[in-house]
This record gives C-alpha cells, sequence and structure tokens, in this order.
C-alpha cells in the first residue's frame, strides 16, 4: 500500500510538469526573477500589457538585468543558453524577450506556448536570413567579376544627413536616385576576404581608390571621402555595383 501511494504521488507530480508544460530552465529564470525583484517592479511588470511589458523592458529594465545577470556572469549561465541552443534560439536579446514574455504569462496563471514563440521567433528570422543568403552570392558574384586595376562604379543610398548608408536585412531594396544618392567611379587597388569559420560569414572586400564622384560633400558612413582617396568596400552590402 505504502509502494501504491509514492506511485500515486510521483504520477500526480509528473502529471502537473507536463500539464503546466514549462520547462524547469524556465521555471529558474521565473524564480530568479521573483528573488531579485523587488514586489513593486513585479506587479508593475505584471501589470502591464504583454507588448508594453514587453517593450518598455527589453532594452534597459528587466531584459538588460537579465542578458546581464543570468544569461551571462552566473553560474546556470551556460546550461540557460544551451537550453536555448537546443531550441534554435541563438541571440541573447531573444533569449530575454522569451523569460519576459513567458513571466508575465505566468504571473497572470496563462499558458506560456512556448512553442508558439519559438515558431514567431524562425517566422521573423526567415526572411532576414534568405536576404543574408542573397547578400552571401551577391558578394561572392562580384568578388569574381571584377580582378585588381578594373574600374567599377557604385552607387550608394544617402540619408538625410547626407551621409551613404547600408540599407539592413531584409530591407536591401532601394531606388538609385540622381538628385542625392551617391555614384562613385573607382579603381580596385586590392582585393580579400576573411570568414568566421563557416562559409556563410565569408567576408569580401575591395580596396578602391575614387576616381569620381557625383555628390563631393557627400560622406560615406559619416567619413569624408574626396576624389582621389583610398577606401575599403564591403562587397555584403546593398549598394549597386556596375561596370564602367
Amino acid at each position: 500500500m505504502k509502494f501504491l501511494i509514492i506511485l500515486l504521488f510521483l504520477f500526480s507530480v509528473i502529471s502537473c510538469v507536463e500539464e503546466d508544460g514549462i520547462p524547469s530552465e524556465l521555471t529558474f529564470t521565473f524564480e530568479y526573477l521573483d528573488e531579485n525583484l523587488d514586489g513593486e517592479k513585479i506587479n508593475a511588470f505584471k501589470n502591464k500589457s504583454e507588448d508594453k511589458a514587453i517593450l518598455d523592458n527589453h532594452r534597459f529594465g528587466i531584459g538588460l538585468f537579465l542578458r546581464n545577470n543570468l544569461l551571462r556572469h552566473h553560474e546556470e549561465s551556460d546550461n540557460l543558453c544551451n537550453f536555448f541552443y537546443s531550441i534554435e534560439i541563438y541571440s541573447y536579446d531573444d533569449m530575454s524577450s522569451i523569460i519576459m514574455t513567458s513571466y508575465h504569462r505566468s504571473l497572470l496563471d496563462e499558458d506560456i506556448e512556448l512553442d508558439q514563440q519559438i515558431l514567431e521567433n524562425k517566422e521573423y528570422y526567415k526572411p532576414i536570413n534568405e536576404c543574408k543568403n542573397q547578400l552571401n552570392n551577391k558578394a561572392l558574384n562580384i568578388y569574381n567579376k571584377y580582378e585588381v586595376n578594373d574600374t567599377i562604379n557604385i552607387k550608394m543610398p544617402v540619408s538625410e544627413s547626407n551621409s551613404v548608408i547600408d540599407h539592413l536585412c531584409p530591407n536591401i531594396d532601394w531606388d538609385y536616385d540622381e538628385t542625392k544618392d551617391l555614384s562613385i567611379n573607382a579603381m580596385i587597388l586590392d582585393k580579400y576576404s576573411t570568414n568566421n569559420k563557416s562559409k556563410s560569414n565569408f567576408y569580401y572586400f575591395f580596396q578602391v581608390r575614387v576616381l569620381t564622384k557625383n555628390h563631393l560633400e557627400t560622406e560615406i558612413l559619416m567619413r569624408p571621402v574626396y576624389v582621389g582617396d583610398e577606401l575599403r568596400v564591403a562587397l555584403k552590402s546593398s549598394w549597386i555595383f556596375s561596370s564602367l
């Protein structure tokens, strides 16, 4: 009988864990926040809408606290990060957002819907990753197409501050406007590549000398560049490269 009671108890515990659906690693983060945040801050976080609670605390507040004190520089940091890696979450920002979203829902006794959070994270990065692959292929093609001493034209978008910018993924498409955007002719002085252990992280560069510039006062990435100057150009870019 005693053995049966123990089995029933264990079964009830296991059932609760399965019903709860919260991994032990996330439960640990909830306990950590309970222990390290004062009640007033917890209540303020709880009583905001989910979107506002996460937005208000992402860059600073609880999000920064989690990234600096729990996801880094804590005896459980490796274990927590390995858990997130196992569900294909790799950014500290994304980790802290999932912890905060899950904590907010747990404070309201709501389902944390972890699977849905993971899916939304993947959907968010899908067009970004596709864009990065597109830029990788573009950079390699440009790198292979041109040689040292070739002359090329480079068109670059310009911001309201009259400085060249580079559009970030996934928003890399833009239309050249001759009245405001920059166009330079340049000679390739050198070409080289660097990598971070994998082919997807190759970076390709041209070292060029500026031959002409359609808007002389326009800066390039917040730096004055004049005809005759040398410039390092990253090919993994939304800039437009063409032959002269």
